[in-house]
């Protein structure tokens, strides 16, 4: 009878012994700037710092160089690079460089509705080695009626071109709304699943943004 026992306790809880996972809350914050160039041209420069194990140690500080060209009413075509120093648990330090490239499509439905979508190829690394990635991003915004409030959600995935495997998922919740002219707010809810990993990560993340318009 107690082999029997043992057998069914070995079905019930081996899976998710297998599939154990590490949780973690973070914060995300970051301020960004932009400025036209040029006729439907814009640069964009954003600073970013994050924190990880509850919030508690620093994780990553990274600056975002963009430009982003408008093609028509509906498409935006941009290209970046982001420099991040990045601290592992143990807190040893590395420095990353991210390349990238967008396409942008953005439109309008029953006039409150705004639908976008973004295309990314990325290529990540530092001495040791680089990887690249293809993330997709769908996301709807609703501007509420007699307010300036902007509540959105948004799916992500992250298609790693090595493994030809969808290894990461973010979905998000987020709500804006401008401070003053040129200066806008948001604030977001976001969860992030890692998968096929030895112990894949599920990130709560809490995030906050400032956004000028030079």
């Amino acid at each position: 009878m107690r082999t029997i026992l043992n057998k069914v306790f070995l079905l019930l809880f081996l899976p998710f012994s297998l599939c154990a996972q590490e949780n973690d809350f973070q914060t995300w914050t970051s301020v960004s700037a932009s400025k036209k160039l040029i006729k439907k041209t814009d640069l964009f420069v954003k600073q970013g710092v994050r924190f990880r194990e509850n919030s508690s140690l620093k994780s990553k500080l990274f600056t975002d160089l963009r430009i982003k060209r408008k093609y028509n009413k509906h498409l935006f075509y941009a290209v970046g690079y982001r420099y991040s120093n990045d601290w592992d648990k143990q807190l040893d330090l590395s420095q990353r460089n991210r390349f990238y490239a967008d396409i942008y499509f953005r439109d309008k439905y029953k006039k409150r509705f705004l639908v976008s979508m973004r295309a990314r190829w990325q290529t990540q690394g530092d001495v040791q080695g680089y990887s690249s990635v293809l993330r997709h991003k769908s996301a709807l915004a609703y501007n509420i009626k007699k307010t300036k409030l902007e509540p959105s959600i948004a799916v992500e995935y992250f298609l790693y071109l090595e493994s030809k495997l969808i290894e990461k998922m973010r979905y998000t919740l987020g709500l804006a709304h401008p401070i003053a002219k040129k200066l806008d707010a948001e604030i977001a809810y976001r969860i992030q699943q890692e998968f096929y990993a030895n112990n894949p990560e599920t990130l709560f993340i809490f995030e906050g943004k400032l956004s000028y318009d030079l």
